[in-house]
């Protein structure tokens, strides 16, 4: 191994070693989830759509008999 390429190297090993610990450290405030978050069901999301009335009352109720029965299957 040639002398001269010795400094480099050591340069880039350090600077890899930086960039990891970087990243290992922000990581964890990367996560776009919040610890806890819940994930909804499709029939809490039929209810909000019911609530915020962007869907009638018929529609509300042939797809929560679509839910109902799909949830009966499995």
């Amino acid at each position: 191994m040639d002398l001269a390429a010795t400094p480099l190297l050591i340069a880039g090993l350090l600077a890899f070693a930086v960039l990891l610990i970087v990243a290992l450290i922000r990581a964890p405030f990367d996560d776009p989830e919040p610890l806890g978050a819940h994930l909804r069901s499709p029939r809490e999301t039929l209810d909000e759509r019911w609530t915020k009335g962007e869907i009638t009352r018929e529609e509300y109720i042939d797809r929560r008999r679509a839910l109902d029965f799909k949830t009966a299957i499995v």
